[in-house]
Protein backbone atom coordinates (compact mmCIF):
# COMPACT_ATOMS: atom_id res chain seq x y z
CA UNK A 1 0.00 0.00 0.00
CA UNK A 2 1.43 3.34 -1.05
CA UNK A 3 0.12 6.35 0.80
CA UNK A 4 -0.50 8.98 -1.89
CA UNK A 5 -1.53 12.60 -1.31
CA UNK A 6 -2.94 14.66 -4.20
CA UNK A 7 -3.20 18.47 -4.19
CA UNK A 8 -5.55 20.24 -6.59
CA UNK A 9 -7.82 17.21 -6.45
CA UNK A 10 -10.90 19.07 -7.71
CA UNK A 11 -9.37 20.27 -10.99
CA UNK A 12 -9.90 18.77 -14.42
CA UNK A 13 -6.86 16.50 -14.06
CA UNK A 14 -7.15 15.96 -10.32
CA UNK A 15 -10.75 14.80 -10.51
CA UNK A 16 -9.91 12.04 -12.96
CA UNK A 17 -6.71 11.04 -11.17
CA UNK A 18 -8.45 10.73 -7.80
CA UNK A 19 -11.28 8.69 -9.28
CA UNK A 20 -8.78 6.32 -10.89
CA UNK A 21 -6.59 5.98 -7.79
CA UNK A 22 -9.55 5.49 -5.45
CA UNK A 23 -10.55 2.36 -7.36
CA UNK A 24 -7.15 0.71 -6.85
CA UNK A 25 -6.51 -1.73 -4.03
CA UNK A 26 -2.84 -0.87 -3.60
CA UNK A 27 -3.24 2.84 -2.73
CA UNK A 28 -4.06 4.66 0.49
CA UNK A 29 -5.36 7.96 -0.92
CA UNK A 30 -5.47 11.45 0.65
CA UNK A 31 -6.72 14.52 -1.20
CA UNK A 32 -6.94 18.26 -0.77
CA UNK A 33 -8.74 20.96 -2.77
CA UNK A 34 -10.67 24.16 -2.21
CA UNK A 35 -13.99 22.31 -2.27
CA UNK A 36 -15.58 18.99 -1.34
CA UNK A 37 -15.29 16.03 -3.66
CA UNK A 38 -18.64 14.23 -3.95
CA UNK A 39 -16.96 10.89 -4.61
CA UNK A 40 -14.65 11.20 -1.55
CA UNK A 41 -16.79 10.88 1.56
CA UNK A 42 -14.37 9.66 4.22
CA UNK A 43 -11.90 11.52 6.44
CA UNK A 44 -9.03 11.50 3.97
CA UNK A 45 -10.04 14.73 2.18
CA UNK A 46 -9.41 18.29 3.39
CA UNK A 47 -10.56 21.62 1.95
CA UNK A 48 -7.28 23.50 2.14
CA UNK A 49 -5.82 26.48 0.38
CA UNK A 50 -2.26 25.22 -0.02
CA UNK A 51 -1.00 28.54 1.42
CA UNK A 52 -2.67 27.68 4.74
CA UNK A 53 -0.09 26.58 7.36
CA UNK A 54 -2.62 23.98 8.53
CA UNK A 55 -2.19 22.30 5.15
CA UNK A 56 1.47 21.59 5.91
CA UNK A 57 0.60 20.39 9.41
CA UNK A 58 -1.91 17.96 7.92
CA UNK A 59 0.72 16.60 5.53
CA UNK A 60 3.00 15.97 8.50
CA UNK A 61 0.19 14.02 10.16
CA UNK A 62 -0.54 11.98 7.04
CA UNK A 63 3.14 11.22 6.27
CA UNK A 64 2.53 10.26 2.62
CA UNK A 65 4.94 8.15 0.59
CA UNK A 66 4.10 10.06 -2.61
CA UNK A 67 2.86 13.62 -3.15
CA UNK A 68 1.20 14.48 -6.47
CA UNK A 69 1.18 18.26 -6.74
CA UNK A 70 -1.46 19.45 -9.23
CA UNK A 71 -2.59 22.68 -7.55
CA UNK A 72 -1.69 25.76 -9.62
CA UNK A 73 -3.25 28.83 -11.23
CA UNK A 74 -3.91 28.42 -14.95
CA UNK A 75 -5.54 31.80 -15.52
CA UNK A 76 -6.04 34.75 -13.23
CA UNK A 77 -9.62 35.32 -12.05
CA UNK A 78 -10.63 38.95 -11.68
CA UNK A 79 -10.39 38.61 -7.90
CA UNK A 80 -6.76 37.42 -7.91
CA UNK A 81 -3.58 39.42 -8.36
CA UNK A 82 -0.39 38.07 -9.90
CA UNK A 83 1.29 38.28 -6.48
CA UNK A 84 -1.39 35.97 -5.05
CA UNK A 85 -0.89 33.56 -7.94
CA UNK A 86 2.85 33.62 -7.19
CA UNK A 87 2.12 32.68 -3.56
CA UNK A 88 0.08 29.69 -4.74
CA UNK A 89 2.30 28.54 -7.59
CA UNK A 90 5.80 29.22 -6.28
CA UNK A 91 5.90 30.06 -2.57
CA UNK A 92 3.48 27.31 -1.52
CA UNK A 93 5.29 24.78 -3.73
CA UNK A 94 8.60 25.63 -2.06
CA UNK A 95 7.02 25.19 1.37
CA UNK A 96 5.52 21.88 0.27
CA UNK A 97 8.89 20.64 -1.02
CA UNK A 98 10.56 21.60 2.26
CA UNK A 99 7.91 19.73 4.22
CA UNK A 100 8.30 16.67 2.01
CA UNK A 101 12.02 16.59 2.74
CA UNK A 102 11.41 17.13 6.45
CA UNK A 103 9.06 14.15 6.83
CA UNK A 104 10.85 11.83 4.41
CA UNK A 105 8.41 11.68 1.48
CA UNK A 106 9.76 9.20 -1.07
CA UNK A 107 8.57 10.83 -4.32
CA UNK A 108 7.29 14.23 -5.47
CA UNK A 109 5.28 14.27 -8.71
CA UNK A 110 4.30 17.56 -10.31
CA UNK A 111 2.50 18.64 -13.45
CA UNK A 112 4.58 21.43 -14.94
CA UNK A 113 3.86 22.53 -18.53
CA UNK A 114 5.38 22.94 -21.95
CA UNK A 115 4.96 26.64 -21.14
CA UNK A 116 8.01 26.28 -18.87
CA UNK A 117 10.16 26.22 -22.02
CA UNK A 118 8.68 29.56 -22.99
CA UNK A 119 7.33 31.02 -26.20
CA UNK A 120 10.45 32.02 -28.13
CA UNK A 121 11.20 32.51 -31.82
CA UNK A 122 14.34 30.35 -31.55
CA UNK A 123 12.61 27.37 -29.92
CA UNK A 124 13.71 24.10 -31.61
CA UNK A 125 11.27 22.54 -34.06
CA UNK A 126 10.83 19.72 -31.53
CA UNK A 127 11.73 20.54 -27.91
CA UNK A 128 13.54 17.87 -25.89
CA UNK A 129 13.62 17.61 -22.09
CA UNK A 130 17.30 18.67 -22.05
CA UNK A 131 16.48 21.98 -23.76
CA UNK A 132 16.59 25.00 -21.44
CA UNK A 133 13.56 26.07 -19.42
CA UNK A 134 13.14 29.76 -20.36
CA UNK A 135 9.57 30.65 -19.37
CA UNK A 136 8.61 34.20 -20.40
CA UNK A 137 8.68 36.86 -17.69
CA UNK A 138 5.74 38.75 -19.23
CA UNK A 139 3.34 35.78 -19.01
CA UNK A 140 2.67 34.79 -15.39
CA UNK A 141 1.83 31.14 -16.11
CA UNK A 142 5.00 30.53 -18.12
CA UNK A 143 7.13 32.46 -15.61
CA UNK A 144 5.73 30.56 -12.63
CA UNK A 145 6.28 27.19 -14.29
CA UNK A 146 9.92 28.15 -14.95
CA UNK A 147 10.42 29.29 -11.35
CA UNK A 148 8.88 26.10 -9.96
CA UNK A 149 11.13 24.02 -12.22
CA UNK A 150 14.14 25.99 -10.97
CA UNK A 151 13.09 25.09 -7.41
CA UNK A 152 12.74 21.44 -8.33
CA UNK A 153 16.21 21.43 -9.91
CA UNK A 154 17.68 22.88 -6.70
CA UNK A 155 15.96 20.18 -4.64
CA UNK A 156 17.30 17.46 -6.94
CA UNK A 157 20.81 18.75 -6.17
CA UNK A 158 20.38 19.30 -2.43
CA UNK A 159 17.93 16.50 -1.59
CA UNK A 160 18.38 13.62 -4.05
CA UNK A 161 16.60 11.28 -1.64
CA UNK A 162 13.33 12.98 -2.64
CA UNK A 163 12.73 11.38 -6.01
CA UNK A 164 10.98 13.55 -8.60
CA UNK A 165 8.75 13.03 -11.60
CA UNK A 166 8.12 16.22 -13.56
CA UNK A 167 5.57 15.97 -16.35
CA UNK A 168 5.52 18.80 -18.90
CA UNK A 169 2.27 18.42 -20.83
CA UNK A 170 1.40 20.20 -24.02
CA UNK A 171 -2.24 21.25 -24.36
CA UNK A 172 -4.38 18.98 -22.15
CA UNK A 173 -7.92 18.33 -23.40
CA UNK A 174 -10.78 16.32 -21.95
CA UNK A 175 -14.58 16.34 -21.82
CA UNK A 176 -15.97 19.77 -20.95
CA UNK A 177 -12.53 21.30 -20.39
CA UNK A 178 -12.40 25.09 -20.22
CA UNK A 179 -9.13 27.01 -20.33
CA UNK A 180 -7.45 29.74 -22.42
CA UNK A 181 -6.94 27.30 -25.31
CA UNK A 182 -10.52 26.06 -25.42
CA UNK A 183 -11.70 29.68 -25.22
CA UNK A 184 -10.04 30.26 -28.59
CA UNK A 185 -12.05 27.39 -30.08
CA UNK A 186 -15.31 29.14 -29.11
CA UNK A 187 -14.68 32.21 -31.26
CA UNK A 188 -16.60 32.70 -34.51
CA UNK A 189 -13.28 32.97 -36.34
CA UNK A 190 -9.99 31.27 -35.54
CA UNK A 191 -7.29 33.90 -35.50
CA UNK A 192 -3.69 33.06 -36.39
CA UNK A 193 -0.46 34.98 -36.72
CA UNK A 194 0.75 35.49 -40.26
CA UNK A 195 3.94 33.57 -40.91
CA UNK A 196 3.30 31.02 -38.15
CA UNK A 197 1.23 27.84 -38.42
CA UNK A 198 1.18 27.63 -34.59
CA UNK A 199 1.43 23.85 -34.24
CA UNK A 200 -0.24 22.37 -31.16
CA UNK A 201 0.68 19.13 -29.44
CA UNK A 202 -2.24 17.73 -27.41
CA UNK A 203 -2.52 15.07 -24.71
CA UNK A 204 -5.88 13.54 -23.82
CA UNK A 205 -6.55 13.84 -20.09
CA UNK A 206 -6.98 10.09 -19.55
CA UNK A 207 -3.56 9.47 -21.09
CA UNK A 208 -2.00 12.05 -18.76
CA UNK A 209 -3.74 10.42 -15.78
CA UNK A 210 -2.31 7.03 -16.74
CA UNK A 211 1.17 8.53 -16.78
CA UNK A 212 0.56 10.03 -13.34
CA UNK A 213 -0.61 6.69 -11.97
CA UNK A 214 2.44 4.88 -13.31
CA UNK A 215 4.64 7.57 -11.74
CA UNK A 216 2.85 6.99 -8.41
CA UNK A 217 3.08 3.21 -8.22
CA UNK A 218 6.43 2.45 -9.92
CA UNK A 219 10.02 3.55 -9.39
CA UNK A 220 10.17 5.72 -12.52
CA UNK A 221 11.65 9.19 -12.02
CA UNK A 222 12.85 12.08 -14.18
CA UNK A 223 11.58 14.92 -16.38
CA UNK A 224 9.23 14.11 -19.25
CA UNK A 225 7.37 15.95 -21.99
CA UNK A 226 3.80 14.70 -22.33
CA UNK A 227 2.07 14.86 -25.72
CA UNK A 228 0.24 12.71 -28.19
CA UNK A 229 1.93 11.90 -31.48
CA UNK A 230 1.82 14.54 -34.21
CA UNK A 231 0.72 18.17 -34.32
CA UNK A 232 -2.32 20.21 -35.34
CA UNK A 233 -1.78 23.65 -36.83
CA UNK A 234 -4.17 26.56 -36.36
CA UNK A 235 -5.48 26.32 -39.96
CA UNK A 236 -6.15 22.60 -39.40
CA UNK A 237 -7.94 23.33 -36.13
CA UNK A 238 -10.11 25.94 -37.85
CA UNK A 239 -11.01 23.45 -40.58
CA UNK A 240 -12.05 20.81 -38.05
CA UNK A 241 -14.14 23.39 -36.22
CA UNK A 242 -15.75 24.38 -39.53
CA UNK A 243 -14.81 27.99 -38.87
CA UNK A 244 -12.99 30.56 -41.00
CA UNK A 245 -9.29 31.01 -40.36
CA UNK A 246 -7.98 34.57 -40.33
CA UNK A 247 -4.22 35.13 -40.50
CA UNK A 248 -3.19 38.57 -39.21
CA UNK A 249 0.27 40.19 -38.96
CA UNK A 250 1.62 40.08 -35.39
CA UNK A 251 2.01 43.87 -35.23
CA UNK A 252 -1.67 44.36 -36.06
CA UNK A 253 -2.81 41.92 -33.36
CA UNK A 254 -0.57 43.57 -30.77
CA UNK A 255 -1.90 47.02 -31.67
CA UNK A 256 -5.49 45.81 -31.31
CA UNK A 257 -4.83 44.17 -27.94
CA UNK A 258 -3.21 47.37 -26.63
CA UNK A 259 -6.65 48.96 -27.09
CA UNK A 260 -8.99 46.05 -26.31
CA UNK A 261 -7.53 44.72 -23.05
CA UNK A 262 -7.81 48.00 -21.05
CA UNK A 263 -11.42 48.24 -22.24
CA UNK A 264 -12.15 44.77 -20.93
CA UNK A 265 -12.88 43.48 -24.44
CA UNK A 266 -10.04 40.93 -24.41
CA UNK A 267 -8.50 38.81 -21.67
CA UNK A 268 -5.18 38.89 -23.56
CA UNK A 269 -2.59 41.65 -23.77
CA UNK A 270 -0.13 42.36 -26.60
CA UNK A 271 2.60 40.45 -24.77
CA UNK A 272 0.62 37.24 -25.24
CA UNK A 273 0.72 37.25 -29.04
CA UNK A 274 3.80 35.03 -28.70
CA UNK A 275 1.51 32.48 -27.00
CA UNK A 276 0.19 31.64 -30.49
CA UNK A 277 3.11 32.80 -32.60
CA UNK A 278 5.87 30.68 -31.01
CA UNK A 279 4.28 27.52 -29.65
CA UNK A 280 6.66 25.08 -27.91
CA UNK A 281 6.31 21.78 -29.80
CA UNK A 282 7.14 18.92 -27.44
CA UNK A 283 8.89 15.71 -28.42
CA UNK A 284 7.35 12.71 -26.63
CA UNK A 285 10.15 10.26 -27.44
CA UNK A 286 11.55 10.08 -23.90
CA UNK A 287 8.30 9.33 -22.10
CA UNK A 288 7.29 6.70 -24.68
CA UNK A 289 10.63 4.93 -24.28
CA UNK A 290 10.62 5.11 -20.46
CA UNK A 291 7.03 4.51 -19.30
CA UNK A 292 5.26 1.24 -19.93
CA UNK A 293 2.05 3.12 -20.71
CA UNK A 294 1.69 4.42 -24.26
CA UNK A 295 -0.83 7.19 -25.07
CA UNK A 296 -3.97 5.87 -26.71
CA UNK A 297 -4.75 9.11 -28.57
CA UNK A 298 -2.63 11.11 -30.98
CA UNK A 299 -2.83 14.90 -30.99
CA UNK A 300 -5.41 14.72 -33.78
CA UNK A 301 -7.48 12.02 -32.07
CA UNK A 302 -7.45 13.91 -28.76
CA UNK A 303 -8.82 17.01 -30.49
CA UNK A 304 -11.56 15.01 -32.20
CA UNK A 305 -12.49 13.33 -28.91
CA UNK A 306 -12.71 16.74 -27.25
CA UNK A 307 -15.11 17.99 -29.93
CA UNK A 308 -17.20 14.82 -29.76
CA UNK A 309 -17.54 14.77 -25.96
CA UNK A 310 -17.74 18.45 -25.12
CA UNK A 311 -21.15 19.84 -24.19
CA UNK A 312 -20.24 23.21 -25.68
CA UNK A 313 -21.07 24.12 -29.24
CA UNK A 314 -17.59 24.69 -30.65
CA UNK A 315 -18.53 23.80 -34.17
CA UNK A 316 -20.79 25.95 -36.30
CA UNK A 317 -24.12 24.41 -37.24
Amino acid sequence: MRKILVTGAAGDIGTRLVQALSSRGDVDLYTTALKDLPYIVDSTHRNFDIRNPQFLQWIKQVEPDVVVHLASVIRLPDSMSESEAFEIDVTATEQLLSTCVEIGVDKFIVTSSGAAYGYWQDNPEWIQEADPVRGNDDYFYSRHKRLVENLLAEYRERHPQLKQVILRPGTVLGPNFENPITNMFEKKRILGIRGSLSPFVIIWVDDLVEYLIEACVTEVEGVFNVAGDGVLTMPEIAKRLNKPYLSIPAIVVKSLLVILKPLGLSQYGPEQVKFIQYRPVLSNNKIKSTFEYKPRKTTSEAFEAFLAQSNKEYQQS
